[in-house]
């Protein structure tokens, strides 16, 4: 019997990023049900070599190499998990092997590293959302020719504000730049693995408003490239 899982995810997220993630974001992809060990779930890391790695409150093992961005290794109980983070031209490539554990367990570490990757996913698309506010901020009209869908619109609070993708790259270069947004409980939607729906609340302001404006915001994003294809703000009523 192979005494070996072996379990291999890609993500959009950068090396370190990844392993950022993976070691201190357990709480959001982690799911308590998918327990290894028998602990409350999820599993965290103290960090550095010698750190406690818990499975809720449960000791499991302790960290033997804590390398920020290329690996980790752990103890599980009397076996061993090393993940390694592997540059790719996309993000990242994590291969995560648990030594000593049956490889008919393998899809309870698949199944585990799916929530990973999806959490990745929201990290990849909020900094995908962050280059096209620094566009705006650099007035950077070409970005929008680029990662705009062809029939992308935008939609704003008020009268007449709707925009195609045309409207949008010619009146880019007029836009105020942001002094203010202040993003918070991000939320994506999958809508297979082309399309996915970001959505979060902010608090906004430009060079033309005279207050900060507290918005929802729905962006769809598409693949390749996660082009935006609409973009939509609600105004939250006071």
């Amino acid at each position: 019997m192979t005494t070996e899982a072996h379990v291999t995810v890609e993500v959009e997220i950068a090396p370190a990023a990844a392993f950022d993630v993976f070691t201190r974001e357990t709480g959001a992809w982690w799911r308590t049900d998918r327990s290894l060990s028998h602990g409350d779930g999820p599993v965290t890391f103290e960090p550095g070599v010698g750190g406690i790695v818990r499975d809720g409150e449960l000791e499991i093992g302790r960290v033997k190499v804590w390398e920020p961005g290329p690996r980790l290794v752990f103890g599980y109980g009397d076996t061993d998990v090393e993940v390694r983070f592997e540059a790719t031209t996309a993000g990242t490539r994590v291969a995560l092997r648990h030594y000593g554990w049956a490889e008919e367990h393998t899809g309870q570490w698949q199944r585990l590293l799916a929530g990973f990757a999806r959490h990745s996913l929201e990290h990849a698309l909020l900094g995908r959302l962050g280059e096209f506010l620094d566009a705006i901020g650099a007035g950077d009209v070409a970005f929008f020719e680029r990662n705009l869908t062809d029939d992308a619109m935008m939609i704003f609070p008020g009268a007449g504000n709707t925009y195609t993708k045309e409207q949008c790259v010619a009146s880019m270069s007029d836009h105020p730049p942001y002094l203010k947004y202040d993003l918070s409980d991000p939320k994506i939607v999958h809508i297979g693995e082309s399309t996915a729906v970001l959505t979060h609340r902010a608090t906004v302001m430009n060079a033309a408003d005279e207050k900060p404006r507290s918005v929802v915001v729905s962006t769809v994003l598409v693949q390749p490239g996660w082009r935006l294809a609409l973009h939509q703000w609600t105004q939250e009523t006071e």
